[in-house]
């Protein structure tokens, strides 16, 4: 499934946009050629996301946003922790919002998505059933529907500038290091319209293996 088709240019739509990851792949989206919709939660931040590249703004994305998948042709949903959640803390995914997601883009056509899951870099097998079984239960969902998926779940994130390269495994050890923001965004941008990446979940930290080196030796 090749989503990119005789040079048209391809829209994608963002949700989480607003989010630090969700900013660096509107603006990566915007370089490698794509249009983007930007869904975002606060009107104030209209101008921002089209200074980064943005295509178009919806600026509902605590309400319904669903028209906004009109002539999208793939979904980046990106997860992101609340503000209360501390750094050794499992990040839950909201199941709702990707429940909606999901079914959005399935009623409008859309049949590529791509989901920034959640990852804790230190999280051991110590952790609780209901923790671990809530964070990994958004993730199964998207599995189980008829979309070609990706689900990528990035080690501890940093501001540190992108590299550009990163190391990809199908789970990362227990302590699994960290990734810029950055080469999180550029990841998934990067699986879109690469196939090695279809109907996969893997995690994503820092390494040295160019993104899209690391991404063809998916299996």
């Amino acid at each position: 499934m090749i989503i990119v088709k005789g040079g048209i240019q391809v829209k994608v739509i963002v949700i989480g946009a607003n989010s630090q990851v969700g900013e660096f792949v509107i603006k990566c989206l915007a370089e490698n050629g794509y249009q983007s919709v930007a869904v975002i939660n606060e009107e104030n931040k209209v101008p921002d996301m089209k200074k980064l590249g943005a295509t178009e703004v919806n600026a509902n994305g605590r309400g319904d946003f669903s028209a906004a998948y009109s002539g999208c042709a793939a979904a980046i949903f990106i997860s992101d922790s609340s503000p209360n959640t501390g750094s050794d803390k499992t990040v839950l995914v909201d199941q709702r919002a990707v429940i909606d997601a999901v079914k959005d883009a399935k009623q409008n056509g859309v049949r590529r998505f791509v989901m920034m899951s959640a990852i804790r870099a230190d999280e051991s097998s110590g952790g609780s059933a209901e923790t671990i079984g809530a964070k990994h239960m958004p993730d199964e969902l998207l599995r189980q529907e008829e979309l070609a998926y990706t689900i990528i779940r990035p080690a501890e994130m940093t501001d540190e500038p992108g590299r550009g390269t990163v190391a990809v495994a199908a789970s990362l050890a227990e302590n699994g290091g960290t990734i810029p923001r950055q080469d999180v965004a550029s990841v998934l941008v990067a699986v879109l319209e690469n196939e090695m990446a279809f109907n996969k979940t893997f995690d994503v930290s820092g390494g040295d293996t160019p993104i899209r080196e690391a991404l063809q030796a998916l299996k």
